[in-house]
């Protein structure tokens, strides 16, 4: 499905179970994504389950940052994040090696 198609999901989802509704769904989906992780850490799940939740997670946030109208925003914040872990892990990489 190419971008223009999910955009349109996602938009008649928000205009047909309104704004609130669609955050508490991330919030739900975000539960169930981590009801999955506890599970597997406890050797008791598996992958099918957390690629399931999480493809919900992804769908409730897209539907988030279009409620929001702060796709550009976030991938600037992403960007910077990215950059800043990016130096971090360069800096505790070399002082391993240093010890």
């Amino acid at each position: 499905m190419d971008k223009e198609q999910e955009n349109k999901i996602y938009q008649d989802a928000i205009e047909f179970f309104g704004n609130t509704s669609q955050k508490i769904m991330v919030i739900e989906e975000m539960s169930e994504l981590t009801k999955e992780l506890c599970k597997e850490l406890r050797d008791r799940g598996n992958v099918e389950n957390i690629a399931d939740e999480l493809a919900d997670v992804e769908i409730t946030l897209a539907q988030l940052k279009m409620i929001y109208n702060i796709h550009d925003l976030v991938e600037e914040h992403k960007d910077y994040k990215l950059h800043r872990f990016a130096k971090n892990m360069a800096e505790l990489k070399a002082n391993k090696n240093k010890g």
